[in-house]
């Protein structure tokens, strides 16, 4: 057993300070889109987030990840009246897919091939949002399972053998040390080549797929026949994409900053409410 796993729940908050972290959300959640968690609802919501990550045999540092979760995705505008109940199975959604990643993680032993929460968390999003699920918690996790999971197996499969290869190419190392310095510039002006061709093509086919299924789900509810379109959904076009290359699963460097500032923006946020 992996016992980093096994400290089920482990967190430097208090319950009373994860409690209110949630409703530290309300602020936002009342004054754009007329939602409120109720001191009730903050508590049921940090067991159910407890319970999840007990059950998925993972560590949380800090709080649960359901004030960022309800921040992520109160714009989608798809919370209705049961909108703790909502949160709660987003939330234990997250804490599922998050274990069944870890349980690759554990086996692929690549510490660089990762999803992190917010990657997780936009994953969910996209998902949640596109006509396919419209708001549907069950619909959004089965598609995500379906999806993401595999890819990441076969991300992990395609690393694991990258890896293998290339110490199947070092050969004798006595001889790599006798000549290491022309392999390394052979190496290096290869890798130049490659990065570069890669680069361009991941740029195109990144752009591309956004423009087509990230600026505008929305036309899929257009009436006019005249105005309908022919690319699929976001699960079809992100499942072909990541059939292409299973390496576009993970979230670019700058995209991952880009989150990491919104979310220390949030912190910093919620830490004003709670003075």
């Amino acid at each position: 057993m992996d016992f980093s796993l096994a400290l089920s729940g482990f967190s430097l908050l208090t319950p009373a300070q994860q409690r209110a972290q949630i409703l530290a959300t309300n602020r936002d959640a009342e004054s754009y889109y007329g939602l409120a968690l109720t001191p009730a609802d903050a508590e049921m919501l940090m067991q159910t987030a407890q319970t999840a990550i007990r059950s998925q045999e993972l560590v949380q540092f800090g709080g649960s990840i359901t004030p960022r979760l309800i921040r992520w995705f109160l714009p989608s505008g798809l919370f209705g009246s049961n909108y703790a109940a909502q949160i709660a199975e987003l939330t234990e959604a997250f804490y599922q897919l998050k274990g069944d990643l870890q349980a690759l993680y554990d086996t692929g032993d690549d510490p660089d091939c990762v999803l992190s929460d917010n990657a997780i968390l936009d994953y969910m999003y996209r998902f949640y949002v596109s006509p396919t699920c419209s708001g549907d918690a069950g619909e959004m996790l089965a598609q995500a399972e379906r999806i993401l999971i595999p890819a990441m197996r076969r991300l992990l499969e395609v690393r694991a053998a990258e890896r293998k290869q290339h110490a199947a190419d070092l050969g004798d190392p006595e001889m790599r040390m006798l000549y290491a310095d022309k392999i390394a510039q052979e190496s290096a002006e290869d890798a130049y080549e490659a990065e570069y061709d890669e680069e361009q093509y991941d740029y195109a086919y990144r752009e591309e797929m956004h423009r087509d299924m990230f600026g505008g789900y929305l036309r899929d509810y257009v009436q006019d026949p005249a105005e309908q379109h022919s690319r699929g959904t976001f699960a079809e076009e992100l499942e072909e994409a990541l059939r292409r290359n299973p390496a576009f699963l993970l979230p670019s460097a700058r995209q991952e900053a880009e989150w990491a500032q919104k979310t220390e923006d949030w912190d910093s946020e919620t830490g004003e409410e709670m003075q």
